[in-house]
Formats: structure tokens, sequence, C-alpha cells
């Protein structure tokens, strides 16, 4: 039997899952980090006052993956600008399927989100979370992930 233990990565979204329980996951990442493993923030793209929500809440985290940045970089082809952001769009299924192919490239063992549509293309372990904290939606989901 080996006595070296195996480092966990979890992945994690913000919009809806860690801005929705910001006191949790200061907790959870916390303990996460302090035994060894790896915290990644898989997320479509953060703001400064994303930014400022980890900074205030003390969340730990190892890595950072934005799609809006990955896709930026390796120049995917773009449709139009989203009506509310402004940023260049992808495809929705590139975009959809862009943390499942992370969290497959990185061996994630496991990730939380709150879109239940990125499901379909993840073959890590997914885990959707509800958060029911009698907060409405954030108003940076995209309408098509609100089901």
């Amino acid at each position: 039997m080996s006595n070296q233990c195996k480092t966990f990565k979890i992945g994690l979204d913000f919009h809806g899952v860690i801005d929705a329980m910001p006191d949790f996951f200061s907790f959870f990442t916390d303990v996460i980090i302090k035994a060894g493993g790896e915290v990644h923030i898989i997320t479509g793209g953060l703001t400064d006052i994303d930014k400022q929500v980890l900074e205030n809440h003390n969340i730990k985290y190892t890595h950072l993956f934005s799609i809006t940045d990955y896709h930026n970089k390796i120049g995917t082809p773009t449709t139009k600008n989203h009506p509310k952001y402004g940023f260049p769009m992808i495809s929705d299924q590139e975009w959809d399927k862009t943390k499942a192919d992370y969290c497959r490239r990185e061996s994630i063992d496991f990730h939380i989100d709150d879109t239940l549509a990125y499901n379909e293309y993840f073959t890590t372990p997914f885990c959707r979370l509800w958060t029911h904290n009698n907060h409405p939606k954030s108003d940076k989901k995209d309408e098509r992930h609100m089901s």
C-alpha cells in the first residue's frame, strides 16, 4: 500500500456558485487547499467586481480559467457581440463544452456548476448546485442557462 495521498482537483464555477454562497466557498476552498488539493475556478470570465468578491470573502484558488480569455487566446471564430455585455460571442456549443474540455485536460476530479446544459459534455463527475437562497439568479447569467 502506498503512503502517498492523491491530490484532489476541484473545479468551481463563479457565477451562480461561488458568488451565491461566498462564505461557504471561503471555508470549502480553504480546507481543500490546506489538505493539499487544487481549486480551479472555471468561469465564463470575471469582472473587477467579481474579483472583489473573491478577495473580500477570502476565496482561495490555485488556478483560474476563463472561457472568454481562452477562446480569445486560441482565436476561436466569433459570430457577434453579446447583446448584454458586448464581448465577442462564440457558438453556443463551443461555449458549453469548454469547461468540460478544461476539466478533462487538467484531470479535474469533481466540478460544481449551476448550469445543467454543460453536463452533456462532461466526463468529469459534475454536480449542479441549486443554491435556493431566496436570491434571484445573477444578472450575469445568460438566459439560456437559467433553467
